[in-house]
């Protein structure tokens, strides 16, 4: 199967997620507070109405009032933002209040564990075989995606061979010593990862065709025209797991961009994922090297930390 019909992503929402989006609502509110505070000035732009015509005035700390004419569109233009930007950071910040509040809230487990998520991690595992659950932990659900979307092309078997020659921490062997990094790295951070995965991004989900969990849930579907032995079937460099919002992307690494023939022959993979609704920074991740600029470890790292953890 394809990656793209096997449950790229699990629809449940979790606690974990919920808590990541809160997270991500209080960075962008800090954002726009800083924003703010840089553009106050000790003006205060006042709108009056003077027989039916609006009039402006600048209004300084000292409480006096310039009329700004006309003319001074800019001038105005300037000092209305600056209003706009101080009601915008007063209202953030106590959003953002809000928000710690619920963050608060979300992680305090002093009176016991509260995430149903986490209800099977201690479950006794001889009887987890009798129950349905209702909610796979994240590790429970990473160990699935794990075992899933193994098929790869015949010559490609991830054991050391002409081309994979460069064996990573897990075992498996790779095709460049910064893939075997950008592997390592992973498998460090204890992310989920596949190697080359069969993909055809044209492939058609075949609705008549479900594959089923082992609790009998539809996690996907067959793909029409796939087939992992055709020629133009393609092999990203990775296939990665993020376990607490489980998002899968697509990690491609262009490690010879001084080859204009590779150049070209990797713009045309990259173009066919996009056109299948593939998109760079949301579905699919990039890093890059040439023979004057090799892989920067601190990239890695950053990816890692951006979209995975």
């Amino acid at each position: 199967m394809c990656p793209e019909t096997t449950g790229m992503e699990d629809r449940t929402i979790t606690k974990s997620m919920i808590i990541e989006l809160i997270e991500s609502l209080h960075s962008e509110l800090t954002r726009i507070t800083e924003t703010s505070e840089q553009e106050i000035d000790d003006r205060f732009i006042i709108c009056k109405t003077y027989r039916g015509k609006p009039r402006f005035y600048a209004k300084g700390a000292d409480g006096k009032e310039q009329y700004l004419m006309a003319d001074q569109k800019d001038l105005i233009a300037k000092l209305a933002r600056r209003r706009y930007n101080e009601k915008t950071r007063k209202v953030a910040v106590q959003e953002m209040k809000q928000l710690e509040k619920c963050l608060s809230i979300l992680r305090n487990e002093k009176n016991g564990l509260a995430d149903i998520s986490r209800v099977s991690d201690g479950f006794p595992e001889p009887l987890k075989k009798y129950i349905t659950l209702d909610s796979m932990s994240d590790d429970e659900y990473s160990a699935r995606w794990q075992e899933e979307n193994v098929v790869v092309k015949s010559k490609r078997i991830h054991a050391e061979d002409n081309y994979h020659k460069f064996k990573t921490m897990r075992g498996d062997y790779v095709g460049s010593k910064s893939e075997a990094i950008i592997a390592d790295r992973l498998f460090a951070n204890g992310i989920p990862y596949h190697y080359e995965v069969a993909f055809i991004p044209e492939a058609k989900a075949d609705l008549a065709s479900p594959v089923y969990d082992e609790y009998g849930r539809i996690i996907g579907y067959e793909a029409l025209g796939f087939d992992p032995f055709e020629r133009d079937t393609l092999h990203p460099d990775f296939y990665v797991l993020n376990k607490r919002t489980r998002k899968a992307y697509f990690w491609e690494h262009l490690g010879r961009l001084q080859d204009p023939k590779y150049c070209t022959d990797n713009l045309n993979r990259l173009v066919r994922i996009i056109d299948a609704g593939y998109r760079i920074g949301e579905e699919i991740l990039i890093t890059h090297e040439d023979s004057n600029n090799p892989l920067r470890l601190e990239s890695i790292d950053e990816i890692i930390s951006r979209y995975l953890k």
